[in-house]
């Protein structure tokens, strides 16, 4: 994914958040002045590019800097209109709130002006009503916090999914539309003029890895249908998959030794049991015409689950972390893809995570 993100100089994200996973899986990186030392230091290297008159930072000068000293223009300005003069379509800024609450509510307002993804540890602002995004559609939990910011008292809107609806409301206030609920996984918003819906996130959700495998028929078919019957199941959502790599089989008969694998893992959030999350993937397995007729033989889809949360556990029907998960090549690779994104080092989380447990 060819993705621009705007770091901006308040609360560096946290190892491992949303925002974390977004940072470090962006293509490009526009840092807002001290930002580029916090990058630095997270990530062992300088942002593609960095805004700001650097005053206060270590690294000076920063490749590609963009000076700004223009006192009626901050940094988050400038990065802003550094992206839509190069072309860098819909940056997702990070790091926008924190540390000075004077700072978080100019940068909120900024990118509800920019209509701009916001992401933060807690949640996201998600733009609506601008820029040809009239209708905003979005998963979440239900029962997640979900506040709406209209700053046009002529505003509009629509919803479906939503605790209280939000037809016929009057934004006399920037408050009057907070508060609210999600009564579905599924939510809808439609407005009419430039908004912003923050999205609470779950914290009762767990972090599910998992490694799927095809060498039967439409491999990546089976793979894509997988990933998407995975992602509706109750209370879950996908966050992030893998790239699709090939692999040679490992372990089966000798007759099926030619046949190789396409292989990818995918990280899901979800408010399901580990026994709940494991059967309902083994349902989606027999629905996609898995057969296990033959020990390790040719297979339409195989679906481990290679590590829920913190979950450490041995029974007869599951074991987490997977007990020979860091013993395969294809899934270290598929899964390492996803750690390094999600917290910054896949070597520390294959030690920390799986030793004692087979590996």
């Amino acid at each position: 994914m060819n993705r621009t993100v705007i770091l901006a100089a308040g609360e560096f994200p946290a190892r491992g958040g949303e925002p974390w996973r977004i940072l470090a899986s962006a293509s490009r990186v526009v840092a807002c002045d001290s930002a580029a030392d916090a990058f630095r230091r997270a990530f062992g290297r300088m942002p593609d590019v960095a805004v700001g008159d650097f005053d206060s930072i270590e690294s000076f000068p920063p490749a590609n800097a963009v000076v700004n000293c223009d006192p009626s223009s901050n940094d988050l300005s400038k990065a802003i209109e550094l992206c839509r003069r190069e072309g860098w379509a819909d940056p997702v800024i990070v790091g926008a709130t924190g540390k000075r609450e004077d700072h978080s509510i100019g940068n909120i307002y900024r990118a509800l002006e920019a209509q701009l993804h916001v992401s933060t540890d807690y949640g996201d602002f998600l733009p609506v009503g601008g820029d040809g995004r009239g209708e905003l559609r979005f998963k979440t939990w239900i029962g997640a916090g979900v506040s709406v910011f209209a700053p046009d008292p002529a505003t509009r809107m629509e919803s479906k999914g939503l605790k209280w609806a939000l037809a016929g409301v009057k934004f006399e206030n920037a408050y009057c539309a907070t508060l609210n609920r999600a009564s579905s996984e599924n939510v809808t918003v439609v407005s009419d003029r430039p908004a912003f819906v923050f999205v609470e996130r779950n914290p009762a959700a767990k972090r599910a890895i998992v490694s799927l495998g095809s060498n039967v028929g439409n491999r990546a078919g089976y793979l894509r249908r997988a990933l998407a019957s995975l992602s509706r199941m109750p209370h879950t959502r996908l966050l992030d998959a893998s790239s699709v790599i090939e692999t040679d089989p490992i372990g089966v008969p000798r007759e099926f030794a030619a046949i190789k694998f396409l292989n990818q893992a995918a990280v899901f959030e979800t408010e399901l049991e580990p026994l709940a999350f494991s059967r309902a993937m083994h349902e989606i397995e027999e629905r996609l015409g898995r057969v296990r007729t033959v020990k390790n033989g040719p297979r339409t889809i195989d679906i481990d689950l290679v590590a829920f949360g913190g979950v450490k556990m041995r029974s007869r029907e599951l074991t987490l972390p997977h007990p020979r998960a860091a013993s395969r090549d294809f899934v270290r690779a598929s899964v390492g893809e996803l750690l390094d994104r999600h917290c910054g080092s896949s070597a520390a989380w294959w030690t920390r995570t799986l030793e004692g447990f087979g590996a």
